[in-house]
């Protein structure tokens, strides 16, 4: 084999349309109509996506295109739209559906107090302008009015997730107190066993409360141990008897 054929390089193959069968046919569709922000003529999508079965109202393309549910159709201007998961075209569409979210997040018709943002990703499937609309969102001023309360990533800052605030208009800070005056703190006796219902322990050193005897035992003997009387070298022991008060006199 020559080293020509070790270098060739050989490409992905390319996007040559939208394929033959029905099925896939109706996939592009779905797909391109899409990637369309405002309504389309079927004439001139039918053509760009050449897809030539799209207007032939007697084909199957076309009756599982109109009817698809996610195919929206104007009859008035006969003009065809992609139908997204919310129908969002202004932030305060945004906002009124994260707060809807937030108080019913299984959806089921009943009031739930626990908090469900939404992702960004979700949001701009349905309202393309999403990621500039919570940016203006999450830069009203006072705080205390912002609608939006936004996650962001910790390297990049970009947006994660949306949730509506709820505290709009509100000090937090006297929620955060009376919340934090709320939290009741067990007894001494009963700590380990709420550290252990919670899957946590005490530290290593203490298997167990030490009661006020112990405590009392311990400063006790620190005591004793600190009462001896402090040991020393003895040093200059050439100079022992000798009076170092009176001033030294040479002997004659």
């Amino acid at each position: 084999m020559s080293s020509r054929e070790h270098n060739t390089v050989y490409s992905q193959p390319a996007n040559t349309g939208s394929g033959i069968h029905e099925n896939t046919q109706l996939a592009s569709a779905i797909d391109a109509l899409k990637h369309h922000a405002n309504p389309v003529r079927l004439e001139d999508f039918a053509l760009s996506q050449g897809l030539p079965a799209l207007l032939n109202p007697n084909s199957g393309l076309f009756q599982r295109f109109r009817s698809h549910d996610r195919v929206t159709y104007d009859a008035k201007t006969d003009l065809y739209m992609y139908k997204p998961d919310y129908d969002l075209r202004t932030p305060a569409d945004l906002v009124a559906l994260l707060k809807e979210r937030f108080l019913n997040p299984g959806g089921s018709g009943a009031r739930n107090s626990s908090a469900a943002g939404m992702r960004l990703a979700e949001l701009r499937e349905s309202y393309p302008a999403a990621r500039d609309a919570i940016e203006e969102l999450s830069k009203v001023e006072p705080r205390e009015d912002r609608e939006v309360l936004v996650l962001r990533g910790q390297r990049d800052g970009a947006i994660k997730q949306v949730f509506w605030n709820p505290l709009r208009g509100k000090d937090a800070k006297g929620v955060d107190d009376d919340l934090w005056h709320e939290l009741k703190v067990p007894d001494l006796v009963d700590l380990p066993k709420e550290l252990e219902r919670e899957g946590l322990s005490t530290t290593d050193m203490l298997d167990g409360p030490i009661s006020a005897a112990q405590l009392a035992a311990n400063s006790k003997n620190k005591k004793k141990k600190g009462a001896g009387a402090r040991r020393f070298k003895l040093q200059n022991t050439h100079l022992e008897g000798v009076d170092l008060s009176q001033d030294f006199v040479k002997p004659s």
